[in-house]
């Protein structure tokens, strides 16, 4: 029986064995493995800082066990787990006003693992002066903890992006959700725009507009930190551009369009979001939902929805019962079903997974640069700058045009907005919305009236 005939035999599910070998380069995250080691050269947000109490929390970041606290004056300490003197778990020790201190034999660490004090030792003991506890920098931002866990020698700026303070006045909400899933099936699904037609809108529940029915025209562009995927909408006499940020390795902007059916123009985001690995078979969607009136001119977000294990739009969640999440799954089922780590070997990738293809290459790329010691255009490039990026809602009204191929016109149309919107990259806020707009409506005037 050769490959090509156990593929077309009708009832031949006994020749089609699937395979169970993991792409490990892509998947596991761990101290010393390839993907962890790439991983590690980006800042993560890894908690709320709601989450930050009287008692240290104890989590697993990047299949590391760690302990994340706030202490008595402000600063936020995230250390390893276990005690370096006989490895009590921290998450039992004692936050005082300068860092933490284990329960078991008093050792007093600061946040930057600096031993402040040994109390069982006689005075003699050199053991603080000749030891550190393992630590990682942290930085708060728009209530979300992050943290860089790769070599201190290379910390790269922590990266702002420009849609965090632009339009003047955005709020922003955090929100943590566990996945108990790999990291990268959660993350490109941000690629994978083809998927909100039929899981959000031809299922069996209608989750978001019925614009979300229109069969999207596929695009994808590399950025200077990732990739635009870009899906372009007819809908009646409007075309609808709904182009989201990829961002390397693990970040993704989305914008809103719950109707399609009015002008709009919004080079901002609606929700920053990072798939962030606890381990090879879980990880934390943690992002910002954004409040403003460009993104979402009808105030249809409810912050009141988002936080701790919840956010403000659907399937982003388990559903309440494993039935319901039958009759309508969402992005949660539809991730989580693919398995605890998907097996890339068992896909059958068609034309409209090429923003996923495109991901993955770009994760490898960077993957490959850190094994060799090579250095990565991004994060380094950040320079302290606002990071411009590229998320943008579109809805203009260009009707048909008659005997012109319609389907041509839709690609067009979204390619050249994209191409445009990644022009503009190097402008400030604010200038480049104004730029940007000013550029797309006198292409509209000239090629699509």
């Amino acid at each position: 029986m050769t490959t090509a005939n156990a593929r077309t035999m009708k009832f031949g599910g006994y020749h089609r064995r699937r395979s169970v070998r993991e792409d490990t380069e892509l998947t596991h995250v761990g101290p010393g493995t390839p993907g962890g080691e790439y991983l590690r050269r980006f800042w993560h947000p890894i908690a709320l800082s709601s989450e930050l109490g009287e008692l240290p929390l104890a989590i697993r970041i990047l299949d590391e066990e760690l302990v994340l606290f706030r202490d008595g004056g402000g600063r936020v300490g995230l250390l390893h787990l276990r005690c370096s003197h006989r490895n009590t778990s921290l998450e039992y020790g004692f936050i005082q006003q300068h860092g933490i201190r284990c329960c078991y034999h008093g050792w007093h660490y600061d946040v930057d693992g600096t031993i402040l004090e040994t109390p069982g030792e006689p005075p003699r003991s050199r053991i603080k002066d000749k030891l550190c506890h393992g630590a990682y920098p942290t930085r708060e931002y728009g209530g979300l903890v992050f943290a860089y866990m790769g070599p201190p020698e290379e910390t790269p700026e922590f990266p702002v992006y420009d849609s965090w303070v632009h339009p003047e006045g955005n709020r922003l909400v955090p929100y943590k959700i566990h996945n108990p899933c790999n990291w990268l099936q959660s993350h490109e699904n941000g690629a994978d725009p083809i998927h909100t037609c039929f899981l959000h809108a031809r299922g069996n529940e209608l989750q978001f507009s019925e614009q979300y029915t229109a069969l999207p025209t596929l695009s994808f562009f590399e950025t200077p930190i990732g990739l635009l995927s870009l899906g372009t909408r007819r809908w009646d006499d409007y075309l609808w551009v709904r182009a989201s940020d990829v961002i390397l390795p693990n970040a993704a902007q989305f914008g809103l369009a719950e109707v399609a059916s009015e002008e709009k123009f919004a080079l901002c985001a609606w929700v920053s979001r990072w798939i962030v690995p606890i381990d090879n078979t879980n990880a934390y969607a943690i992002g910002l939902r954004h409040f403003n009136p460009v993104i979402d001119p009808h105030g249809t977000g409810d912050a009141e929805a988002i936080g701790l294990g919840k956010v403000d739009f659907p399937g982003q969640v388990a559903a309440p019962s494993h039935e319901e999440g039958q009759r309508n799954p969402g992005d949660f089922e539809a991730q989580v079903a693919q398995g605890p780590v998907t097996v890339h070997a068992n896909e059958t990738r068609g034309v409209t997974d090429e923003g996923v293809i495109m991901t993955r290459r770009q994760i490898r790329k960077g993957i490959r640069a850190v094994k060799r010691g090579q250095p990565l255009d991004w994060p380094s490039r950040a320079g302290g700058d606002l990071l411009p990026t590229y998320n943008i809602e579109l809805v203009s009204r260009v009707p048909r045009k008659p005997g012109a191929d319609d389907d041509a016109t839709v690609r067009r149309f979204g390619r050249r907005v994209a191409e445009i919107v990644i022009e503009s990259g190097g402008l400030p806020p604010g200038a480049r919305q104004e730029t940007a707009k000013s550029r797309i409506d006198a292409m509209i005037a000239a090629e699509f009236s």
